[in-house]
């Protein structure tokens, strides 16, 4: 039934929104779109719905079938498909768009284009990189949870972006706006393999409690429009904490052989750009909010002194995770992620114009003042661990 419903849902719509001339026998619904490297230019991968599968009528059948062309031109590629496919290609639902990473270094610009011109394509889909593996694998996997596999791929980006600080969404016009900035560059999230098994682009991977999958990862970074390298998970996490863009997440510090995990329930960021000795510099300021989840030892978060040195433990594991990240975009891929340039072009126009040219160069010099304050807000259920003896 709820197969059913998901195919109906999306058939009305598609009616309801006019947005759809062609009879629904004659069209193909494509959920995302592969791009990896050919010798022809590109080969390209559309994951299309199977609707007699998802509404039960052929349980037996994928949910989904895959087409895949080569050619020059994304545009022909999409009207070549139609020699394979008895069904036109139909991309008003589309959920995500998947580089491999090797068509990402040469470069993502003019598909970027194609994307934007595109008349059946809306802007509320994700871009994202197949990291360790190409496209077309990542689009093979049957996954267990969704019908569809890259429903649970998206909706995977959406609950993790907004509950796991290293996770960040992109959709088609921010990415464009960073590629064009002349003080802002892209980050793209990755997506992998994980327990991967010969049968995993079948429905035997669904009787598998072990089944293959997918998991979204860490950021990738572009310099303009090209992939240049991944950002470990830690420094994901510095990153969207610098950019203001952790909801809520989780993480944990030791003080002492103790453990102490805590849940962020706020997190705000200011930055300020101020002249450092005649030349920009960055401040930026973290406020953090937690509440304590879990304690693995003898612990006493009522002592005032205890819960400073603890929200002093926090701050400073925190900071490191920031600078990690700073240092790796200077230092290994020379590329200003966190919107700096764009920050100083607002504050001293003028001297934007003078440094614009050359920012990347001037980014790995440019100073950056990280100040992190943590403030403890609830202890959850227990003051102490719950095995801690009483006195």
């Amino acid at each position: 039934m709820k197969r059913l419903l998901l195919v109906l849902t999306i058939l009305a719509n598609m009616f309801l929104g006019g947005c759809i001339s062609e009879e629904l026998t004659d069209i193909g619904i494509a959920v995302s779109v592969g791009i990896d490297k050919s010798e022809d230019g590109y080969l390209v991968t559309y994951q299309v719905m199977n609707p007699k599968a998802i509404s039960s009528k052929a349980p037996n059948e994928a949910p989904v079938v895959l087409y895949t062309e080569s050619g020059k031109d994304l545009f022909q590629i999409k009207r070549k498909i139609t020699q394979q496919s008895p069904r036109k290609m139909y991309h008003s639902h589309l959920r995500t768009v998947i580089f491999s990473e090797e068509i990402a270094k040469e470069g993502i610009k003019d598909m970027m284009d194609f994307f934007v011109r595109g008349h059946e394509y809306r802007t509320d889909f994700y871009f994202l990189i197949a990291k360790g593996t190409t496209a077309h694998n990542i689009l093979k996997v049957i996954t267990p949870f969704e019908t569809v596999p890259q429903m649970e791929v998206y909706n995977a980006l959406e609950k993790s972006e907004k509950n796991w600080a290293p996770t960040k969404t992109i959709k088609i016009y921010e990415l464009i706006n960073k590629i064009i900035s002349d003080g802002d560059n892209p980050v793209i999230p990755g997506v992998e393999i994980i327990d991967p098994k010969d049968k995993s682009d079948s429905n035997d991977n669904l009787k598998l409690s072990d089944a293959t999958k997918l998991r979204v990862t860490s950021l990738g970074v572009f310099k303009k429009d090209k992939f240049v390298g991944w950002l470990a998970e830690d420094e994901s996490r510095g990153y969207n904490y610098i950019r203001g863009n952790v909801e809520t997440t989780a993480g944990y510090i030791e003080y002492e052989q103790n453990r102490i995990s805590f849940e962020v329930v706020k997190a705000d960021e200011k930055r300020k750009v101020y002249m450092l000795n005649g030349k920009p510099a960055i401040n930026v300021e973290i406020n953090l909010t937690h509440n304590i989840s879990a304690i693995t030892g003898n612990l006493d978060l009522t002592d005032e002194d205890i819960a400073k040195k603890v929200n002093d433990a926090a701050e400073k594991k925190l900071k490191m995770v920031i600078n990690s990240s700073l240092k790796r975009a200077k230092e290994d891929f020379g590329s200003d992620i966190f919107g700096f340039g764009e920050d100083i072009h607002r504050a001293y126009p003028k001297l934007w114009n003078d440094i614009k040219d050359d920012w990347n160069n001037e980014f790995i010099e440019l100073p950056v003042n990280i100040d992190v304050k943590v403030k403890l807000n609830g202890l959850g259920a227990s003051t102490k661990s719950v095995f801690s003896k009483g006195d």
